[in-house]
């Protein structure tokens, strides 16, 4: 019996000791688990000295380790004194010589993002914040620097590493210069066809798509009571109208005559001109080569003379009296239209 209670109390002093020793295990494991997830989890952090009754400044990082190349969220968050303010973009120093991609401000925070663009060590200056005072004098609420570790992209031994080319070296003859010529081919041939099939549609509708051209006569008359119309001589623009009625008069003519009137001088036309009624167009000519070139200025009543003129010359020369013309001219545009 004396033996059985022995081996009780010792297996009851084994059970006891392995309990405490599974309890010691778990209670160290809990701690390490803790402490693991706050330096994991907890930013570099600048925390400032002054009194936050009067103002305070804060200042973290989102990571902090990163590689060269990549990109930190730098969050400063700050409480004015009372009456102060923030005038206009926030001014903050300590961040000279680092590369600024961004900045956003809220209310009491300011993000900024930085680019990791060097090795070696990555840390800011002493970081002040400027703001104008409730008396309108500039202050700063001051922070300490902070700082990151900068990892490199070669490894934990970039002298072992070895540089490899991002691309595989690419050929020197494009695969667009084999099919750029033959691409030209078919281009080429796409716009005569569509030019020749252009050509045909017009050739069959030209009948019904030409206008029926005014007789010179008509067209003359027109242009000449228009120009009149204008009153460019009542407006001082004399050598305006004559050269205008020349252009009208000289047009006409080359319409006429089947000479190139409108090229030519007035004596080329003189020297042109077989009609006898052609010739008392060339003082009209002349009057106004006499104005176009030596400056001379008709009167009122002479520019009313020379449109006169003008316009009896044309209905001397017209073919037709000008009712006829228009009613021959009517029925041949009925014709073309087919009624």
């Amino acid at each position: 019996m004396r033996g059985l209670w022995l081996k009780k109390k010792i297996f009851k002093t084994e059970s006891k000791e392995k309990g405490i020793e599974h309890w010691a295990t778990f209670l160290c494991f809990s701690i390490f688990l803790f402490l693991w997830l706050m330096s994991y989890s907890s930013p570099v952090r600048a925390v400032n000295k002054n009194d936050r009754t009067h103002g305070f400044l804060t200042v973290n990082t989102d990571r902090k380790e990163v590689a060269v190349g990549g990109i930190i969220e730098l969050t400063m968050a700050y409480r004015l004194p009372e009456g102060a303010r923030i005038s206009g973009k926030p001014k903050i120093r300590g961040l000279e010589g680092l590369t600024i991609i961004d900045q956003a401000m809220d209310e009491g925070r300011i993000r900024i993002r930085l680019l990791v663009d060097h090795l070696g060590s990555w840390e800011s200056g002493t970081i002040e914040l400027e703001y104008v005072d409730k008396d309108g004098e500039k202050a700063f609420l001051t922070t300490e620097p902070v700082s990151i570790t900068v990892i490199s992209n070669l490894g934990d031994k970039p002298a072992e590493a070895r540089l490899r080319p991002i691309r595989d070296i690419l050929p020197t003859r494009s695969v667009w210069r084999s099919i750029l010529p033959w691409a030209a081919v078919a281009l080429a041939l796409i716009i005569v066809a569509a030019w020749f099939f252009r050509w045909i549609w017009k050739r069959r509708n030209l009948k019904s798509l030409e206008p029926y051209p005014e007789p010179p006569h008509i067209r003359a008359e027109k242009e000449i009571k228009a120009l009149n119309a204008r009153q460019l001589f009542e407006k001082g623009q004399v050598k305006m109208f004559y050269f205008g009625l020349s252009e009208i008069l000289r047009h006409y003519v080359e319409a006429i005559r089947q000479f190139p009137a409108a090229e030519s001088t007035t004596e080329e036309i003189a020297h042109y001109v077989k009609h006898e009624e052609d010739r008392k167009l060339i003082p009209l000519l002349r009057q106004a080569d006499m104005v176009k070139f030596a400056d001379n200025i008709p009167t009122q009543t002479r520019k009313d003379e020379d449109i006169q003129m003008a316009l009896i010359y044309i209905r001397e020369t017209s073919p037709m009296p000008e009712d006829k013309g228009l009613d021959q001219a009517k029925g041949t545009r009925r014709k073309a239209q087919g009624f």
